[in-house]
């Protein structure tokens, strides 16, 4: 797996400007089907760097598709949530990852030193989040795992990581819009893997994006269709109390092409699950 960047808001740190095309039609001519929007997308292992084992028989994985983990006598490939990354040179890896929804205090970091190319590991330790150093510098608290044959998870299942709601906001009209994005970064999308929900509460649809923008200093839009007009979204960071240099994440309004402006206002704090009076339906 390669070294990843942190998602911010909308999913990115870095300026960028895309035009997608993976996520469907709108949905006025595109199938729609009720849905959880926080389900995790199918995904596949991926090529396998290595695989390590405990003492109590867990099996951690570095692939190229995520981090993950194997309960001792487990069946399932369950992804990692990878909060942070490093490498040194072409050999040296560290990720620090944290079970899906878990406390960021029980994070704890793989380190796989690899040869080759394609990577292969040569060794794996598991380590504290207190240090950031490659197991070629002997770091102090690590504990090396038996590297074991890839073969020893073929053919188990593999569990992705959810999505989650970066935010939840209300419209003026009444509508509702929610944005979300992959608890890991999904590097198959050009966005990310930001989708957006727009409409009533009783049908609150995932919408075609069109086009996301994004600076360096977080301010952009992204363009999304309802029923074949665009709506484009404008957000950006606003000074607020305790904030910090950058600001707080903000929605700045919503504009439907040849109509008025529209408010938006983010509901705070962003839920972690979603309201039971809202319905989804998903672009298939």
């Amino acid at each position: 797996m390669q070294a990843v960047p942190v998602l911010s808001a909308l999913g990115f740190l870095v300026a960028c400007s895309s035009t997608p095309t993976g996520n469907g039609g709108d949905a006025s001519s595109e199938q729609l089907t009720r849905c959880d929007p926080l389900a995790a997308k199918a995904l596949t292992l991926g090529t396998v760097v290595g695989v390590g084992k405990d003492t109590a028989g867990a099996l951690y994985v570095d692939s190229n598709h995520g981090v993950f983990v194997v309960a001792s006598g487990g069946a399932s490939l369950v992804r990692q949530h990878v909060i942070g990354s490093g490498s040194s040179g072409t050999t040296e890896f560290l990720f620090t990852f944290e079970a899906p929804g878990a406390d960021a205090s029980s994070a704890r970091q793989l380190l796989i030193e690899t040869t080759g190319s394609p990577s292969t590991a040569t060794a794996m330790a598991l380590g504290p989040t207190s240090s950031r150093a490659f197991l070629d510098q002997a770091p102090v608290g690590t504990t090396a795992l038996t590297l074991v044959d890839v073969s020893s998870v073929s053919g188990l299942a593999v569990v992705n990581t959810p999505n989650v709601p970066s935010y939840l906001a209300d419209v003026g009209n009444g509508d509702v819009l929610l944005a979300t994005v992959p608890m890991n970064d999904d590097q198959t999308s050009s966005n990310g893997g930001l989708a957006i929900f727009y409409g009533p509460p009783g049908a609150v649809d995932q919408r075609a994006i069109t086009a996301f923008e994004e600076s360096l200093s977080g301010n952009g839009t992204v363009t999304f269709l309802v029923d074949g007009t665009p709506f484009v979204l404008t957000f950006g960071e606003v000074a607020a109390p305790d904030a910090g240099p950058l600001g707080a994440f903000a929605l700045l309004g919503l504009a439907p092409k040849g109509s008025d402006a529209l408010t938006v206002t983010l509901r705070s704090p962003t839920p972690t699950v979603l309201p039971p009076a809202l319905s989804f339906a998903c672009l298939r």
